[in-house]
């Protein structure tokens, strides 16, 4: 659980909650996950009218990344991982856009491609310490290559793996 995140969600079945995790689940077979992410937007949101259909938006990028993920075969504590790694970029990239307006207009692909690249993410200042950071920047560097090139790579060490 990270600072930004409040309450981790071990259970989905409590509706009360508004931590921006839910459970993962396999709905079809291995590798097939559903994580609710429906709610990400809103919890990022200092300024629900502006903010919340570019959080709707950068969801919508990190989908397919969490369905690779979930297809390639990683367990659910690592998914949940870099739900949580995804979740604090977004954060971080909603933050950025109320910093500079003008960024509100871009697409969400590269928005988010202005805030990561081959060696990670943007400065988060809610990491515990070094090793969240490296986390999360490696996190950050997976969903690069993957927007780039189209292609899930396994990381080439286990320091990779967030």
């Amino acid at each position: 659980m990270f600072p930004a995140m409040g309450k981790r969600i071990t259970s989905s079945s409590n509706p009360q909650n508004n931590s921006p995790h839910e459970t993962l689940h396999a709905s079809e077979g291995k590798g097939s996950y559903c994580l609710n992410l429906d709610h990400w937007a809103q919890s990022w949101a200092g300024f629900p009218k502006l903010d919340v259909p570019v959080g709707e938006k950068i969801v919508e990028e990190f989908k397919p990344f969490l369905q690779a993920l979930g297809d390639a075969g990683y367990s659910k504590k690592t998914l949940k991982r870099y739900a949580d790694f995804l979740w604090a970029l977004g954060g971080e990239v909603i933050r950025h856009v109320n910093e500079e307006p003008a960024d509100r207009k871009l697409p969400a692909r590269e928005l988010l491609l202005r805030h990561i690249d081959e060696t990670g993410g943007p400065y988060w200042p809610h990491a515990y310490n070094v090793r969240d950071r490296n986390a999360f920047n490696s996190a950050c560097r997976r969903l690069y290559r993957f927007m780039t090139t189209g292609v899930l790579s396994r990381p080439t060490t286990k320091r990779e793996e967030p």
